[in-house]
């Protein structure tokens, strides 16, 4: 007689645990916590390390968990503030999710991907709320110049955007310091201090690195020990001088006015110290019925299921171009590269891909200063890499199962556009329209961004007065596609089954090795392009008395 074998089903999540309205009354009591890690160690050359282990109680709000640290640049007051884009954000590398010494979920290179993420936000939360707790600078104002409108208004410059920070302009539209001049301090309240406890906090919710943190919430009176733990990005290194810095969480405070995109105006070297971080917790606890419920569910046999997204980084390189720079003409070609970034039997949600000339390459250190049209393509002493560049010529599709996703490649700005802001459903990618297209670097399609300065209401311009033009002008060029059925919802079936064929992307951009007369390799732009893949992917956690299981299934 052959022996039947019944597999069990896991039990569906009890839905106060979803992150969503409830149809019923609940009595609930809420407690907070400021807790400390268990261990923390930062370095300011190597980054660092901080783990946090979180009690054993209720059931944890996770949307609103959030880290709080502050950095300190021992050498004096205001000398470094924070990336404009990015700001504290950028201080995590990575960070993971551990129960019972099981990972659930990790996240590389978050500061960038909080950053991609949070540009899904309206332009009043990012100046008004992502700024003040992430110490960034996405503040964006209109100036309008002092001329008659009979005789000023004819010129592209008359009315032009501008970043609080990058630009400091009168009401009169002039630069403070003169009108061919534009240095200024970042404000005082975004620059870090020498002395620990008198410098601004940062503030990070979990959730804005973590998608697991904003899809469910998680209870840990009836989980193994949940850990959490947070390796930061390195800053400035003694031995690196301050030109030479091209990747740190940290920039210059002083905005310089002149020769702005030469080394030698770089003068600190960023390095930090960093306060011991804490973490706020709200934990909610529900009355005996309640808790019976998610007891039940995970003691049951085959535990208790909880969906959420993972995100995975993948990177690609575009190679370098091969034309020869200071020649009598300018020398264009196109390069195209695949990309093979796996994914067979997941269920995929999203992709995005964030893009930059590769400044660590031969051809990158050559062309590390190089501009087109008064815009700065390569080097950025105001993002530094937390940025996505727009690319001379670029062009890209997907292949999904075997299929194209667009019948023609996506060449037109416009439309990448519109498929990335598909990804947040109802909220758009929110950015100055120039910050993401500056049709190919064209001198008029930049000319949305401040440039110049007046005077006597007369046009004085120079590309130097304006650092909102050079700095952020295609800065923020991310692509990407959405595959969810609904966008948002975590749900099986609701992302796209991918087969046993690979995702493919392919990808290709002009590469341009500049004539002697336009500059030579210190003006091309052919150096490789380094490509960054953040694919979000629905996963499974089944939770049990004694440890959790994680699966794509």
């Amino acid at each position: 007689m052959s022996e039947q074998v019944i597999t069990a089903t896991p039990v569906n999540t009890p839905d106060i645990l979803l992150n969503a309205p409830l149809t019923r009354q609940l009595d609930v009591e809420l407690e907070s916590t400021i807790l400390e890690p268990v261990s923390h160690s930062y370095v300011s050359a190597t980054g660092g390390r901080t783990t946090f282990v979180l009690p054993a109680k209720g059931v944890l709000d996770c949307p609103n968990a959030a880290i709080v640290f502050e950095m300190t640049c021992p050498a004096a007051n205001e000398l470094v503030a924070f990336n404009y884009s990015a700001g504290g954000l950028a201080c995590v590398d990575r960070i993971t999710a551990r129960c019972g010494g099981t990972i659930i979920s990790q996240v590389e290179n978050a500061g960038q991907y909080a950053n991609i993420k949070q540009n899904y936000r309206s332009q009043a939360v990012k100046e008004g709320i992502m700024d003040y707790r992430h110490l960034s600078s996405n503040g964006v104002d209109l100036s309008i110049a002092n001329a008659k409108i009979a005789t000023g208004s004819v010129t592209e410059e008359f009315q032009q955007l501008y970043n609080f920070e990058c630009d400091q302009v009168s009401p009169f539209a002039r630069s403070y310091n003169g009108d061919n001049a534009n240095a200024h301090q970042t404000q005082l309240s975004k620059c870090l201090n020498a002395t620990a406890g008198q410098g601004p906090e940062v503030v990070i919710r979990l959730a804005d690195m973590f998608e697991i943190f904003e899809n469910v919430k998680l209870p840990l009176m009836a989980m193994a020990q949940v850990e959490i733990e947070i390796e930061w990005s390195p800053a400035g290194d003694a031995n690196v001088a301050a030109a030479n810095v091209i990747d740190s969480p940290v920039i210059d405070a002083l905005i310089p006015n002149a020769a702005d995109s030469v080394a030698a105006v770089k003068l600190q070297q960023g390095i930090l110290t960093m306060s011991t971080p804490t973490m706020l917790l709200d934990y909610i606890h529900y009355s005996d019925e309640e808790r019976m419920k998610i007891f039940d569910s995970i003691n049951s046999g085959p535990g208790m299921r909880l969906d959420f997204s993972e995100v995975v980084l993948t990177r690609g390189v575009n190679p370098a171009g091969a034309g020869v720079a200071g020649g009598a003409a300018d020398v264009l070609e196109t390069i195209a590269s695949n990309h093979i970034l796996g994914f067979a039997q997941k269920e995929v949600q999203k992709i995005y891909v964030s893009k930059q000339y590769d400044l660590r390459s031969a051809n990158g250190a050559a062309e590390l200063d190089s501009t087109r049209n008064g815009v700065n393509t390569h080097r950025n002493i105001l993002l530094n890499q937390y940025k996505s560049t727009q690319i001379l010529g670029e062009s890209y599709n997907f292949f999904i199962n075997n299929q194209r996703i667009y019948d023609n490649d996506i060449t037109n700005p416009a439309m990448a556009h519109d498929y990335l802001s598909q990804i947040g459903g109802g909220s758009l990618w929110t950015c100055p329209r120039a910050y993401y297209n500056t049709n190919n670097y064209n001198a008029s399609g930049c000319k949305e961004l401040l440039d110049c300065s007046w005077s006597s209401g007369a046009r004085t311009q120079d590309i130097n007065t304006g650092k909102t033009k050079r700095y952020l002008a295609g800065s923020n060029n991310v692509v990407g596609v959405s595959l969810e059925k609904i966008p948002g919802v975590v749900a099986v079936g609701n992302g796209t089954r991918i087969s046993s064929a690979p995702i493919e992307f392919n990808y290709s951009r002009v590469a341009l090795a500049a004539s002697a007369g336009n500059g030579g390799a210190a003006s091309s732009m052919k150096a490789e392009v380094n490509l960054e893949f953040y694919i979000c992917h629905r996963r499974s956690i089944i939770i049990r008395a004694l440890g959790v299981d994680v699966s794509d299934a």
